[in-house]
């Protein structure tokens, strides 16, 4: 389905309709900003007064990064990623105390294909500098509360006590190196001390959406153009959307054209980089408010089959279903003194691995996961020994999904537990056979 050919009369007609249902971000989150996520830190953060901190599971999503696709005629210098360098290790020990390694994007303006890549020092979907900086940040200000403010964890690094899982994408990977020299700088280790990092196979990977999982995810996905919710927002975005794709030089081009594009406008905008003019006029170009409109109107495209419409609850037992019930079963394993367990979990994950939680246990009109952005899922003791989760997710509460019957502030933990199982499928290769 060609969605620029989706009638406007349709549109027009169901408008009113949705009009309630995708509204404006909520007020708690006016501080939002797409290209800096928020994290707490210990002149932010409150603990619950009278109970004891029993469990972490932090998910953060990775800092900034150039677009995972070249767009055509894209002229942009993407001259935002450093050299990576690599120390090798072997049985926990450093091989080398310099680099053995040295990473280096090379500009190929040599080559007759250079014009199928940008300028710069970036690849596809690379992480920035200012990404690498960001997720840094994050470490720092969850050392601030939780080594700090909370002494949960020790000021030394134990690695006993911390569980590490990234994604197979490496900006995740480099994420969490980042972030963890942010909770843990070198005078806080001891020399040789290894922090092991865990990872999926992409052919297995469950905390991202996977057409390896789930087959039949296009299928899923699909009823959610012909809600009221969609007809109303593409009605209201198709001047845009026609906007964007003349001046990408698209409009022809189904790869591009249905869509607004928003991941090409917002390494751009993040990093103060000149927006793009038409090649034809160079009087009509994007403004940077028709940008940032692009880049979130790109997340209810992408993530508004998760909430809105009457395919969102298989849509989400297809997607967060497929990890979330790992959530309650680790905070048990601690508990219950699981040797094996940590009590410090720590996720660098993708938007849509964070979103998709999101969309199960928070109001529809929570942001989209910004770089950097954290959820925490903290599990306390009270006085009476009973167990509570709080969320946390850009530095505020999450207000809970009406469905969950519980306040995030405090929310029981078989309650949480309860609701979050239920979206586990109970035979998930049946639901998701094409």
């Amino acid at each position: 389905m060609h969605l620029l050919r989706v009638s406007l009369a349709s549109a027009a007609f169901l408008a009113l309709q949705a009009a309630a249902q995708i509204g404006e971000y909520d007020p708690i989150y006016s501080d939002y900003d797409y290209c800096q996520g928020i994290t707490s830190d210990s002149k932010t953060y409150k603990p619950i007064a009278g109970a004891t901190l029993k469990k972490v599971q932090l998910f953060m999503r990775h800092g900034d990064r150039v677009p995972s696709m070249v767009f055509p005629g894209d002229d942009a210098n993407y001259n935002l990623c450093g050299d990576a360098a690599e120390n090798h290790y072997s049985g926990g020990d450093v091989l080398s105390r310099s680099p053995t390694v040295q990473s280096k994007i090379m500009d190929p303006q040599d080559s007759p294909y250079h014009n199928l890549m940008w300028k710069g020092n970036c690849d596809i979907g690379q992480l920035t500098n200012r990404g690498k900086q960001q997720t840094y940040n994050v470490g720092k200000s969850i050392r601030s509360i939780y080594v700090d403010m909370l002494n949960f964890l020790p000021k030394f690094l134990n690695t006993e006590l911390i569980y590490v899982r990234n994604t197979y994408a490496v900006r995740t990977r480099e994420s969490a190196e980042h972030m963890l020299n942010g909770l843990y700088p070198s005078p806080f280790r001891v020399p040789g001390s290894v922090i092991e990092m865990n990872a999926y196979p992409e052919a297995v990977e469950n905390i991202v959406l996977s057409r390896n999982l789930c087959p039949a995810l296009p299928s899923i996905f699909k009823p959610f153009v012909s809600t009221p919710t969609f007809l109303s927002f593409f009605k209201s975005n198709y001047a845009l959307m026609a906007k964007t794709n003349n001046i990408l030089g698209v409009a022809n081009n189904p790869q591009y054209n249905n869509s607004l594009n928003g991941d090409f406008f917002i390494s751009r905008l993040c990093n103060n980089m000149p927006l793009p003019c038409s090649p034809t006029n160079a009087t009509e170009c994007i403004t940077p408010t028709e940008a940032t409109k692009a880049i979130a109107g790109s997340w209810v495209m992408s993530y508004g089959p998760m909430r809105w419409g009457p395919q969102a609850e298989k849509v989400k037992r297809v997607s967060g279903g497929m990890f979330v019930g790992t959530i309650p079963k680790n905070i048990r394993a601690t508990l219950n003194g699981d040797p094996s367990s940590r009590p410090f979990e720590f996720y660098s994950v993708h938007d849509q691995s964070i979103d998709q939680i999101m969309a199960i246990i928070s109001a529809p009109n929570t942001p989209w996961p910004g770089y950097s952005a954290t959820l925490g899922l903290e599990t306390w003791e009270l006085a009476d020994k009973s167990h509570v989760v709080r969320a946390i997710y850009e530095g505020k509460t999450v207000k809970a999904h009406p469905d969950l019957k519980c306040s995030l502030e405090a929310c029981p933990l078989d309650t949480l537990a309860a609701f979050l199982e239920s979206y586990v499928p109970s035979d998930a290769q049946a639901e998701c056979a094409v």
